[in-house]
């Protein structure tokens, strides 16, 4: 079965990435916390074309604070390993040996060319949630975001074929 994977998949495929905290998303969500307020503020200035008002506003402002919150919330460098067969590992704190996890990508992971949202999920059986993890080409060095592009594309497609899919 391994020598499938050796065929399906690019003999470049194996690599290491580094994920950081993408500035980009911080940055939008600043904006859309901007935004929040200015229509929060337009909503209590001109009540009489709003229904509800104060409540639209509160709502508004409500949805300012999640997003400054999670401008806000401090993230983890992750890392990626893939090896040459497709198998990946995701790991949280690099200085300690040992600690990734192999994980499995999951269906509904959106694959474009400036993101990555990949739904990941462990393959040990370990109570371990649906993982979503947000790649932007800011988080990663210059070229391997292109890189984790592909072999992310190559490791969905062998999956496809795998269920049948394809």
């Amino acid at each position: 079965m391994s020598d499938v994977h050796d065929v399906v998949l690019p003999p470049s495929i194996a690599l290491i990435v580094r994920i950081a905290p993408s500035r980009r998303l911080r940055a939008l969500l600043c904006l859309a916390a901007l935004a929040h307020i200015g229509a929060a503020c337009l909503m209590l200035s001109h009540q009489q074309t709003f229904a509800f008002p104060f409540l639209s506003a509160c709502a508004c402002c409500m949805a300012a604070l999640l997003c400054i919150a999670a401008a806000l919330q401090r993230l983890n460098v992750r890392q990626i390993d893939i090896s040459k067969g497709g198998a990946l590992r995701l790991t949280v704190q690099q200085k300690q040996p040992g600690n990734g996890r192999a994980v499995r990508l999951l269906p509904g992971s959106v694959l474009w060319g400036r993101l990555l949202v990949l739904r990941l999920a462990s393959t040990d059986g370990a109570p371990f949630s649906v993982q979503t993890l947000l790649v932007f080409p800011d988080s990663v060095e210059c070229d391997a975001f292109r890189a984790l592009a592909v072999a992310l594309r190559a490791i969905a497609g062998r999956n496809q074929m795998e269920e049948g899919k394809i």
